[in-house]
């Protein structure tokens, strides 16, 4: 898994456990190694801590890997979607109206629901304000 990934995320590691065996091999291919801080005092913690000694990033939001990837949501903010217009709406809904691929529709929705401006329910996209 970890070398059809882009980056990996550990988020619990004892001090030796499969985690660590797989954020060495993303490291070995290249890889981008996240890793969510935990209590210092924590087993579950120990293979965490310890990948944030040798260098992995340290990961506390999602947005962290977007920036690490250049995905800088706080400019996208301001601008307006056409996507928002079509809401609320399925993605299948807001394809078949647009034209837009499949694929297109939905990074626009990821991007959308990642910077707060939409939720999705029960496979409908609204609006959050």
């Amino acid at each position: 898994m970890a070398g059809l990934c882009a980056a990996t995320v550990v988020v619990e590691a004892r001090e030796r456990s499969g985690a660590l065996i797989t954020a060495d091999l993303a490291l070995e291919e290249g890889r981008e190694v996240f890793t969510v801080p935990g209590e210092i005092t924590s087993a579950l913690s120990a293979g965490t801590n310890d990948l944030l000694k040798l260098g992995a990033s340290p990961l506390t939001s999602a947005r962290d890997v977007l920036v690490s990837f250049g995905i800088d949501l706080a400019q996208e903010t301001g601008e307006t979607s056409p996507l928002l217009e079509l809401l609320p709406a399925s993605a299948d809904e807001i394809a078949q109206k647009t034209g837009l691929a499949a694929g297109d529709v939905a990074r626009g929705l990821v991007e959308l629901e990642l910077a707060g401006r939409v939720a999705v329910y029960d496979g409908v996209y609204r609006p959050t304000s």
